[in-house]
């Protein structure tokens, strides 16, 4: 008998109550043989791990994933049952072969002498922070939530607390006057919130940047961006302009995402709600609700979609969705958010491509896990690197 499959089958027959006193007395044999067993065990039958494995292993590429966990636990197979099926069942079928698949797959690898295993004491998930540039060029770090900063600049009262920046103007400055401007950074692996003096709210994403007035004045609002932000900009009657990159973004009031990373090949415009005027310096387009827009830096044209907004947007709630996207891409999102540095041995492996619904609080290792059993790749980690191979 495979004895971590045994086991495995022990642990779910007991989370469901099926376990009988023999198997009971088995199960805590094993239990007794080492801190690492008991620890396995209250890992799985925890409530927080059975949703999030049930969230991920729906959310991934599912055919490709039990495809990959038949081949690794199963020597031989004599029904194959349809993968949408069984996900109609999760609550009775599902959650014990997740118990199976996640413990022989610890026990199975040795997980805790697995290269993986150390990446989480160097990489950490991404957290809020950010450097607020003042116009004088003097720096102001926000990272710690319990410290309150307040600064009073060109009538504009600005307050850092909770992770969040607000700024609120005492007064609203003249067109003919000369603007102040800020600039707020973030770092890879951070995150933060901005409150613009007119109510407009920013979230911005790792490795970004927007430099933006301190008061804006009395005829328009005109902020500028590097990396990704999402916008839900309050209407006041005056034009409000995103400058990011290679395009333009024009609205009034309405709720929008922009990706405009240097390094990436591309710049994008995801509409949530309202309408936004997208334009460069070759063409420009209207865009509605639930249409994102592309603009491809070695072309001169602006292609439309009609997407699932949720895609391009559950960062702000602090989940990262990939969707067939190729495994390079992958890596890239992945080493902005948690911050890491990486390499791929082959070649080959940047066309591979995966899907998922992943919470950006989890610890790397789960992601890169989970990369393992979807992908035709494996990680190593070797001198503070993600080496794929």
């Amino acid at each position: 008998m495979d004895e971590p499959l045994h086991i495995a089958g022990l642990i779910a027959k007991k989370m469901n109550g099926s376990i009988s006193s023999a198997e009971e007395t088995q199960l805590q044999k094993w239990l007794d043989e080492s801190p690492s067993n008991r620890e396995l065990f209250e890992k799985v039958s925890s409530n927080q791990w059975q949703l999030e494995k049930l969230e991920e292993y729906q959310l991934f590429d599912d055919a490709r994933a039990w495809s990959s966990l038949e081949q690794k636990l199963f020597e031989a197979k004599v029904i194959q049952f349809p993968v949408r099926k069984m996900m109609r069942y999760a609550a009775t079928l599902l959650l014990p072969l997740l118990v199976i698949a996640g413990v022989s797959y610890y026990v199975l690898n040795d997980f805790s002498s697995s290269p993986i295993s150390r990446i989480d004491e160097t990489v950490k998930p991404g957290e809020p922070k950010a450097t607020l540039v003042l116009a004088d060029g003097s720096v102001v770090h926000l990272q710690d939530a319990m410290d309150k900063t307040s600064i009073e600049q060109e009538n504009t009262q600005i307050t850092a607390e909770d992770h969040s920046l607000t700024y609120t103007a005492i007064e609203e400055i003249a067109s003919s006057e000369a603007l102040i401007y800020n600039e707020l950074v973030i770092p890879r692996g951070g995150r933060y919130q901005l409150k613009l003096p007119d109510g407009t709210q920013v979230w911005l994403n790792a490795n970004s940047s927007l430099k933006f007035p301190v008061a804006f004045t009395d005829s328009t609002r005109q902020v500028f961006l590097q990396g990704e932000a999402f916008f839900d900009v309050a209407h006041n009657g005056k034009p409000f302009l995103v400058s990011a990159e290679d395009m333009n973004i024009r609205v009034l009031g309405t709720s929008f995402n922009v990706s405009a990373y240097a390094d990436e090949s591309y710049s994008a415009a995801t509409l949530v709600e309202g309408s936004i005027k997208l334009s460069t310096p070759e063409m420009e387009t209207e865009m509605v609700p639930d249409e994102r827009a592309t603009v491809l830096r070695s072309a001169t044209s602006i292609e439309v979609e009609t997407v699932n907004t949720s895609q391009y947007t559950s960062w702000v709630n602090g989940k990262i969705e990939f969707e067939n996207e190729r495994l390079e891409d992958v890596m890239r999102r992945l080493a902005r958010l948690y911050d890491f540095q990486y390499s791929f041995q082959n070649e080959g492996a940047k066309s591979y491509h995966f899907s998922a619904r992943i919470d950006n609080s989890q610890p790397i290792s789960s992601i890169l896990n989970m990369l393992e059993l979807t992908t035709k790749v494996k990680f190593d980690f070797e001198e503070n690197t993600i080496v794929i191979l």
